[in-house]
């Protein structure tokens, strides 16, 4: 299985993240992301300071998928500590 870093995150004009910098392979969307974690295709992960923390999928209480670093924590998209690059148009 390979594995990828994430290196910043882009958010829609409401907040929430909609795609993440991976190295080497640029800006990708967060569907893409969720489908290849689920799919046990590729894994991810990312710095939060020194520390290397792997990324999951999680599901909101209404259905929608989110990444983040803690499994068993509460519904917070936790890839918000990650630098925000320039909003996508």
């Amino acid at each position: 299985m390979e594995v990828f870093e994430i290196l910043c995150i882009f958010k829609y004009e409401n907040g929430s993240i909609s795609h993440c910098g991976v190295k080497g392979y640029g800006i990708q969307s967060i569907e893409i992301i969720e489908k290849l974690i689920s799919e046990d295709t590729c894994s991810f992960f990312a710095y939060k300071g020194e520390n290397k923390k792997k990324v999951y999928t999680k599901y909101y209480k209404d259905g929608t998928r989110f990444l983040t670093i803690d499994p068993i924590g509460s519904d917070l998209d936790t890839l918000n500590f990650l630098p925000t690059a320039d909003n996508l148009s």
